[in-house]
């Protein structure tokens, strides 16, 4: 009976819900369209921009769509960087000034943020935030990294003091960049390939709801496999 006997969350609680959130996603392409549909589907309200047109009437999901960058600012709680990583600087001094004092920037490509305009507005404005996994160059916080250049020890996108501000959750951001991700998933893809050859389980499967929960052989596979031709 909890609708009728218990409070909701925005009355029980200081926390928002993604539902009382405007999320802005700048750079409506390939990324931009799946983060929207998700946040969207989460009950957010959710606004858009991309370079050109055509902007009306707003895809599904959208409370609007258009190719204004400062009015996004000005009005999103959280705003989704998702433009293309060879866009220089979008994100600088005048692009923070505009965000609303408690909002929360998520870039998903390095190239669009000036992070040294970055560090010093989040040092001069404590209450805005920012989530990184994206830096200008390396892999942070990871000693034995191969993904350089620079090579060695942590590569910091500006001071040490950056990554540890309290508005800041810094991520390694490394994931492909690094050498031991590829080296490591050929000898995984080479493994259950042998495997399948040698009819025995192969290891990292995803099943849908119809399989077990064990690691099919490498004939149960190929059987899963002929059944969705």
């Amino acid at each position: 009976d909890a609708p009728s006997r218990c409070p909701s969350a925005s009355t029980a609680t200081n926390h928002r819900t993604v539902a009382a959130l405007t999320i802005g996603v700048l750079g409506y392409g390939r990324i931009g369209v799946q983060v929207a549909q998700r946040m969207a589907a989460l009950g957010a309200d959710v606004i858009a921009t991309k370079r050109s047109g055509p902007f009306a009437p707003a895809p599904p999901g959208l409370r609007w769509l258009s190719d204004n960058n400062d009015e996004l600012l000005r009005e999103a709680d959280v705003v989704v960087v998702a433009v293309p990583g060879s866009t220089s600087g979008l994100i600088n001094a005048t692009a923070l000034g505009l965000m609303k004092p408690r909002a929360l920037l998520v870039p998903i490509a390095a190239g669009a943020v000036d992070f040294a305009a970055l560090e010093a507005v989040l040092k001069a404005r404590p209450a805005l935030r920012a989530v990184l996994d994206v830096w200008p160059s390396g892999c942070w916080d990871d000693d034995e990294a191969s993904c350089g250049p620079p090579y060695g020890p942590r590569d910091w996108p500006g001071s040490p003091a950056f990554a540890s501000l309290p508005n800041v959750v810094a991520l390694p951001g490394l994931a492909m960049r690094d050498a031991r991700f590829w080296a490591d998933s050929a000898a995984l893809a080479g493994a259950n390939l042998r495997a399948l050859a040698a009819g025995q389980p192969v290891q990292h499967v995803v099943r849908n709801a119809t399989h077990s929960g064990r690691s099919p052989t490498g004939a149960a596979w190929q059987t899963s496999l002929l059944s969705l031709e």
